[in-house]
């Protein structure tokens, strides 16, 4: 008889950082929601410019790619998507891990106070917890039942 009182089962870590991971990607794709429509913090997102027309859009770009970004680690942890290819997942979570690792050091690099000290380490916590969920078990491909009706039978 296993303790569970302990804390997650290493199985379950990895669905657990996938999730946690997902959550991030949409709380950030809202952030970029309100960027995109010229609501600014603190001059934390794009160098601190101006939120131009052009910025806008790419706020609204980023916001549609973190959603995905979201999907993608629901689906590579079992969450969704098991009558999609597994390898879509499996290599989309080692894009995002690469990905938030990049986007990590631009942030560190970046003049600004809130992308040095806020974006950049939770883009690196990001790449950490999709690392994370490349650890979790394939899920079970989906299974297709099909019924076909033979004429005079029941």
């Amino acid at each position: 008889m296993t303790d569970q009182s302990q804390g997650a089962s290493p199985a379950r870590t990895p669905r657990i950082a996938g999730a946690i991971a997902a959550v991030g990607f949409l709380v950030v794709a809202g952030y970029q929601v309100l960027l995109a429509l010229g609501i600014a913090f603190s001059g934390a997102a794009w160098g601190g410019a101006t939120l131009t027309p052009a910025l806008r859009l790419a706020s609204a770009i980023s916001a549609m790619l973190l959603v995905l970004a979201a999907l993608i680690v629901f689906g590579r942890t079992g969450y969704w998507g098991r009558r999609l290819p597994a390898a879509i997942f499996r290599w989309g979570t080692w894009v995002l891990v690469a990905g938030m690792t990049l986007s990590a050091l631009a942030n560190f690099a970046s003049p600004t106070v809130g992308e040095r000290f806020f974006l950049g380490p939770s883009a690196l916590l990001l790449a950490f917890l999709c690392f994370a969920a490349t650890r979790a078990h394939e899920p079970p491909p989906a299974t297709f039942n099909v019924h076909v009706p033979i004429p005079g039978g029941h």
